[in-house]
């Protein structure tokens, strides 16, 4: 049903129809204000009680019975009587079309969806038809943008007039709804197919997902809330549809406004020891140790000391190492990143050779972030063969410009657990595991083969 709403300056509630005593048309009693029925709003009906010489009432009549206007209306001749029941008839209607349509404006609030019809008499420029938006404020000419989202009718008509006053003299403002709005849910953003949705009884954020088709990114890559007037409630689209959370999960009421956007992403690259490395898109805010865990982390070969970030040619060094053994979590162990930022990890250069009786026998890197002691040392060649002996492991190291042979009773650290039979290894060492029976060094390592060492790790400068 349309409703309408019509501001002539101030409105009074209509007032119960009268008769003339004399004969004649009904009139409204106006208890000395303006009355709404006007020749214009009767809608012709004037010219036609005109046309057949029925008087107009005048203003203030006192009211009569049926009986008496019956014995007055006998009085006139039949076309008369015919014109003046009809006239009746039209009066009544609109009276009661009118009264109603007020009555139910008072009633009925604004909101998405809404299709509005305002009237500035003789003002056709601030006129038109306007629809209520998810925000629930509309622009007007002559006006601006006003909140309408709650208000009745007669609310945006005083609301109206009051605005225009500023420009126009006394403005007539009607307001009417041209298309009440339909019972439905709005949905919004990163969802496969965001639009307006009719509401279903029960329907809560993850059935408007569902009806929008899902969507299109991770749910950890988007900001969801729901919108609802003035009210903005934030959803955890991860815990609802990952781990079934349902604290987040509202109920949706007809003109909800679900919105699902991307999070602000930054793009960096990853690059050197790193078990994936590439391109990524991130969160904005990310540190470097959150994009290094999307890359799979660094590979037993990186230098986690000597990590760097290149910032459009700036060198931005920090220490994976105290982030990651020591827990450190200031900005110069882990930086937040930029987008366009490359994090490099360069090869751990740090190494050590391990000859004689292991399964592979070479020269290996000293992992970083952790303490590397013999038995791993020994573990990462592949561990020692069968004729290997373990009462004695031979480490030469060198100390200054001095070549030092240390012998580790390492047969105490596999029986006992003693950890002075397994000391760490440090960078440059080599590692001797002498065959049993054979444990003199100069009888495996000839001079050729201590020079050849020396080179490798760097003894000889």
């Amino acid at each position: 049903m349309r409703m309408d709403c019509l501001c002539f300056g101030d409105l009074t509630p209509l007032s119960p129809i009268s008769v003339n005593r004399e004969g004649g048309m009904p009139a409204p009693h106006t208890h000395g204000s303006p009355s709404p029925f006007t020749e214009r709003g009767l809608g012709g009906e004037v010219e036609k009680a005109r046309e057949n010489e029925v008087s107009m009432p005048k203003v203030g009549a006192e009211p009569c019975t049926l009986r008496e206007l019956g014995g007055e209306a006998n009085k006139a001749q039949p076309t008369q009587q015919m014109n003046l029941g009809r006239m009746l008839i039209s009066i009544l209607i609109a009276y009661f079309l009118i009264a109603l349509g007020i009555a139910q404006s008072d009633d009925y609030t604004l909101d998405t969806g809404d299709v509005l019809t305002v009237t500035v008499l003789r003002h056709e420029q601030f006129s038109g038809e306007f629809t209520v938006p998810p925000s629930g404020r509309v622009v007007f000419p002559g006006v601006g943008e006003l909140p309408v989202r709650g208000l009745t009718l007669r609310q945006l008509s005083e609301t109206l007039r009051e605005q225009l006053s500023k420009r126009l003299r006394n403005p007539e403002v009607f307001v009417s709804l041209k298309q009440a709005r339909p019972l439905q849910v709005f949905v919004e953003g990163q969802v496969n197919r965001p639009g307006a949705y009719p509401i279903q009884l029960g329907w809560r954020v993850a059935e408007a997902i569902a009806a929008a088709e899902g969507l299109k990114i991770l749910p950890e890559r988007t900001v969801a809330m729901l919108i609802r007037g003035e009210q903005t409630m934030p959803i955890d689209l991860p815990a609802l549809l990952h781990r079934g959370d349902q604290r987040t999960n509202y109920l949706l009421q007809p003109g909800d406004l679900l919105s699902v956007q991307q999070k602000p992403a930054i793009r960096v690259a990853i690059v050197g020891e790193v078990t994936k490395p590439g391109n990524y898109d991130l969160d904005a805010g990310m540190r470097a140790m959150q994009a290094i865990a999307q890359a799979e982390g660094v590979t037993e070969f990186a230098a986690l000391k000597r990590a760097f970030i290149d910032r459009q040619g700036v060198i931005i060094p920090f220490d994976l190492y105290r982030a990651t053994v020591q827990g450190d979590t200031s900005e110069s162990a882990n930086p937040a990143l930029q987008d366009g930022d490359v994090i490099v990890i360069p090869q751990n250069l740090q190494r050590y050779a391990i000859v004689g009786q292991v399964a592979r026998a070479g020269y290996y890197p000293i992992p970083e972030g952790k303490p590397f002691l013999l038995s791993d040392a020994i573990a990462q060649a592949g561990g020692m063969t069968s004729r290997a002996l373990t009462s004695t492991i031979t480490v030469l190291r060198m100390e200054g410009d001095t070549l030092q042979k240390l012998r580790v009773p390492y047969q105490q650290f596999l029986k006992r657990s003693n950890l002075a039979g397994n000391p760490p290894i440090r960078e440059g060492d080599v590692i001797y595991l002498a065959e049993a029976n054979r444990i003199e060094l100069t009888q495996i390592l000839t001079a050729i083969t201590i020079l050849n060492i020396a080179d490798r790790l760097g003894w000889v400068r």
